[in-house]
């Protein structure tokens, strides 16, 4: 597939991509829903995140294979695309910017909440700074992936060395009789607490819409995506035993659990530490969900199902009104938000809905493209190419059950908003065929397939 077609560059080295998946998935919540959890379901909290691992495990065996056989901008767009329809494809991208776009008020409220950790004054001004943190963020992606990979590689190394420092002193000062009873209230708060990990580990399809951008794409997707993931499972459930081993897990149930676990062993100043790292985790995700959503809406423009505008590129090879759409898209969210739980309720139930869409048409990858396919140095073989899909498949219908009981009228309300998108993609569609050319087939072309 033509790189030179789409008018990206492969500027994105292996550690970037690390960082930027890294980043999209661990969010603030690691300083928080680890202690939270451990109040609810005792000191085995950690078990609630493994078992999540594993569940969402099946998908990232399944979204490194998109990236290493699709390796173009909005790569799981063109597998729904061409292995299964537009409409299919459509589909998959309206969820995923619908899914995306409720964490814009959620990621930027929080590092707007630390920032008042660190000064206080600015309590009173979150949304002003909200949308700031925004704003600055679209304009940083402006700037071109060279820059914005400096700074989201800086905050992960920060991110990632608070959580190693915390969680080394909590495990090594750990007082392991807060360990006992294992199950204080029994195996089923574990399970249940499998809905919150498994969120936690959402958003690893994130690096594949920038698989056209990606160095050495065939080989650094599926590594991008298992290093990845082992680090961000080390993290969380290092948190959680380290957050145990310094306080009973009856008493983990406060708003800044890691903060106030952090002042048993470590100085005053380290709680200013980890208001920083939540900050740079919220950021990260922040700025990797830009980077993805803009690809997607490129290749929207690109397609013609947007506007040819929304493919522009600026002087520095990036999709420049696609992240203007988004900066008043993400401020406008802000401004007229909800409450965060809500959010995340019907962010995480489209999260879910997105890797179904994604897993059915990966059952269709050989034969919608087989020459990739066959091409590809990694790929699903045997068993094991119907296995994962059909696995994530099951688990996503699960949780998404889970989700919508949760809060049923919030993400019931949510679900008008699906075939609003279909039907503009529809007329879209029939305009576009106006002159007897097929949708589906126009827009490989226009991705280079």
């Amino acid at each position: 597939m033509s790189d030179a077609k789409q008018g990206l560059q492969r500027n994105i080295s292996l550690f970037a991509a690390i960082c930027i998946m890294t980043g999209c998935v661990v969010g603030a919540s690691v300083f928080i829903v680890p202690g939270e959890l451990s109040a609810s379901t005792g000191p085995t909290a950690w078990l609630s995140y493994l078992i999540g691992a594993i569940l969402i495990s099946f998908s990232c065996f399944m979204f490194a294979q998109v990236g290493a056989i699709l390796p173009v901008a909005g790569a799981n767009y063109v597998l729904c695309t061409g292995a299964v329809s537009g409409t299919w494809g459509f589909l998959y991208v309206w969820s995923f910017l619908l899914s995306n776009s409720f964490l814009f008020p959620i990621m930027s409220k929080t590092a707007a909440t630390y920032l008042s950790v660190i000064i206080p004054g600015l309590s009173e001004y979150i949304e002003v700074i909200s949308v700031l943190v925004i704003l600055f963020t679209c304009a940083l992606n402006l700037l071109g992936n060279n820059l914005s990979a400096k700074v989201q590689n800086g905050c992960v190394i920060l991110l990632v060395t608070v959580v190693i420092i915390f969680s080394a002193g909590g495990i090594s000062h750990a007082d392991w009789s807060h360990f006992e009873p294992m199950f204080p209230n029994g195996l089923m708060p574990v399970i249940v607490g499998v809905i919150s990990t498994y969120y936690a580990f959402a958003g690893v399809n994130c690096i594949i819409e920038l698989s056209g951008e990606i160095r050495n794409p065939e080989k650094n997707i599926p590594r991008t995506v298992f290093i990845s993931f082992g680090i961000v499972v080390v993290m969380y459930i290092g948190m959680c035993v380290g957050l145990v081993g310094l306080m009973r897990p009856e008493e983990l149930g406060v708003a800044a659990p890691a903060v106030t676990a952090s002042r048993i062993i470590f100085p005053g100043w380290f709680q200013y530490f980890i208001a920083l790292a939540a900050i740079a985790a919220s950021w990260t995700t922040l700025n990797a969900i830009v980077s993805s959503m803009a690809r997607l809406i490129y290749v929207l423009g690109k397609s013609g199902i947007l506007p040819s505008g929304m493919a522009r590129l600026n002087g520095r090879n990036v999709p420049r009104n696609a992240i203007g759409v988004l900066a008043v898209m993400g401020v406008l969210m802000v401004m007229f938000s909800a409450t965060v739980m809500q959010y995340v309720n019907v962010s995480s139930f489209y999260l879910l809905f997105v890797s179904i869409l994604v897993a059915v048409a990966s059952l269709r990858i050989r034969t919608g493209f087989s020459a990739q396919y066959e091409a590809a140095e990694y790929k699903l073989k045997g068993i094991w190419y119907y296995v994962w899909p059909i696995l994530a498949i099951i688990t996503g219908i699960f949780f998404m059950i889970l989700q919508f009981q949760q809060d049923p009228m919030m993400t019931g309300v949510s679900l008008v908003l699906v075939p609003v998108g279909i039907l503009f993609y529809l007329i879209r569609k029939k305009r576009l065929e106006a002159d007897g050319t097929s949708l589906d087939k126009r827009i490989l072309e226009h991705l280079g397939s």
